[in-house]
């Protein structure tokens, strides 16, 4: 089995200093679970646009994506709540 792509740890990384499940960011985002699970698990790449929203809802978040892995772009960092979310709420 290869060891897991940067990706796929950058973005559980991220999860964790954000405090986020797999639930919370892929309901933010507006994908499945699955897609996420399988982005972090290095199964498959989800779509160029589903990736784009993940990628977004984490960088809003204040995440920063470094060459060897994720931090805070400011501390303390802000309170976020991703999109999908906050559209949900708001309806």
């Amino acid at each position: 089995m290869s060891e897991p792509s940067l990706l796929a740890a950058q973005v559980r990384a991220a999860r964790a200093l954000l405090g986020w499940s797999q639930g919370y960011l892929a309901e933010g985002a507006c994908v499945s679970r699955s897609t996420i699970a399988d982005l972090e698990g290095d199964k498959r790449q989800p779509h160029e646009a589903s990736l784009f929203v993940i990628m977004n809802e984490l960088t809003s978040a204040g995440i920063n994506f470094t060459e060897t892995g994720v931090e805070f772009r400011d501390w303390p960092p802000r309170d976020y709540v991703p999109t999908g979310i906050r559209q949900k709420n708001a309806g």
